[in-house]
Formats: C-alpha cells, structure tokens, sequence
C-alpha cells in the first residue's frame, strides 16, 4: 500500500504566537530620537528668547528715568532771597539768562536825569585819577549828545549778563546807525550799572558796579573799538517800575558826542 506523501509547502512558515512578526529597523529610531531632540531644544530656544524679551522691557524705563534724572538734576544750591543782595550767587543753571531785552526809549527829561546822576558819581569812581575825572566831567557836562544806545538785563543777584543778552548787545551795536557813531574814536560810552532797592544799600552799589563793569569788558572782547569806556554805578533804584524789581536790574550804555 503506497504512503500517502506529505503536502506540499506553500512557502511561508507559520509564526509562534507572542513573537513579532518583523523588528523595526535601528536607523528609523534614530530619526525618531533626532526629532525629538530638536523639538525640545527649540522649545529650550523660545523660552529663552521670550524670558531675555522680558528682561529688556523692564529695563528701558530703568534707563529712561535714569535719562531723565541726568538731564534734570536736582540741584542742592540754596535759592537766592528776593531782594539783591549784592553777593553774586552762581546759578545751578550756567545758561540762566534775564528775561527780554527792553526796547532802548529815552527822551529829553531821562537824558537830562541820567547825566547829572553820572556827574554825580564821576568822583567816586576808583579807578580813574584826579585828571581823568576832570576830563571825563567835562566830556559828560558839555557833550552836545547824550544818548542811550542800549540795555542789558540782569538776573537776579548775576553780576553778568547771559550769553543771549551779551549777543543781542554785540549784535545791536554792530547796526549800521551805531557803527557810524562808533566810528568817532572821540565818543565815550558810559555803562551804568543798577540793581533793584532791596537789601543793603552798600552791597547793591557793589553789584551795579560788577555789571556796569562785566558790559566793559564783554564789548571790549568783542568789538574791535577804539573809544574809551567807563562803568558807573548807581546802585539800588526803582526808577524803571517801583513794582516790577526785575526792570531794575540793568545795565544801560550810553554814548557821549563831544
């Protein structure tokens, strides 16, 4: 009797139960593990960025109130009384300057005034010999012209005038009509110096000399002239606004025609 022959094989061979059918292949959990790896990293990155974002909003206004406090220091200098004292007293504020420069309006009566009041005082002034007095009397008492060409104010307790005063005075004596008077090497310029009438009597002659003075000097710097040029002082007045004091804290120059 023939044996029966066994089955042919169809070609796949049967898997035991619990074991996987394929393993995955090495390189695609290396893919797997680079992308998570980046993943995390990048979200490393924004958190940093965000964090560093934080920090530099809180602090520009830091630096912007440091900004500010520079640019407007708080000063400790102690604030000058109201009346003049006649002690000049640096300002914490070196561009401080005097208010606007008054408009130069003088008549007959004021021109008439203001030469005797400097008639009065040639005699008091130090710097000036016997002689020199003598002539400059004579000038001032005979001058066929007496005029006011120009006023300069002052600031409280400033023995010199700001840089916008002192330029408007340069710039108002380099006109046309005054440097044809100025060409006359025989026309004096009289600077008469004032402060308001508050405080020492003393002591606000002392301040209207160092302005009367600072104005000789500035135009001296300035201007290339060849006339002579004296200060005066007349001290604490109320002359041009009893009410206002600040209108009294002037220098005006005046020019002397022979």
């Amino acid at each position: 009797m023939a044996k029966t022959l066994p089955k042919a094989s169809s070609g796949s061979t049967a898997v035991p139960q619990g074991v996987s059918a394929s393993k995955t292949p090495v390189g695609v959990w290396i893919i797997v593990g680079m992308a998570v790896f980046f993943v995390i990293a990048g979200l490393g990155i924004t958190t940093f960025i965000v964090w560093k974002a934080m920090s530099v909003e809180k602090t520009i206004p830091t630096l912007g109130a440091l900004a500010v406090k520079e640019a407007n220091p708080v000063s400790s200098s102690p604030v000058p009384s109201n009346g003049e004292v006649g002690v000049e007293h640096p300002s914490p504020n070196p561009a401080e300057v005097a208010g606007a420069t008054p408009p130069v309006i003088s008549d007959r009566a004021e021109e008439d005034r203001t030469r005797q009041e400097v008639l009065k005082r040639i005699d008091l002034m130090k710097v000036l010999t016997d002689a020199e007095k003598d002539k400059l009397y004579a000038q001032v008492e005979r001058a066929r012209g007496f005029t006011k060409i120009a006023i300069i104010p002052f600031s409280q307790n400033r023995a010199t005038a700001g840089a916008s005063q002192v330029d408007g005075l340069i710039k108002s004596l380099k006109g046309p009509d005054l440097q044809r008077l100025l060409a006359d090497p025989t026309v004096v310029l009289i600077m008469i110096g004032y402060a308001d009438k508050q405080g020492d009597e003393t002591k606000n002659l002392d301040i209207s000399r160092s302005r009367a003075e600072s104005v000789v000097q500035v135009v001296r710097e300035k201007l290339d002239l060849v006339n002579l040029m004296h200060p005066v002082a007349l001290g604490g007045q109320d002359l041009f606004d009893p009410s206002d004091l600040e209108k009294n804290r002037v220098v005006e120059v005046w020019a002397v025609q022979p």
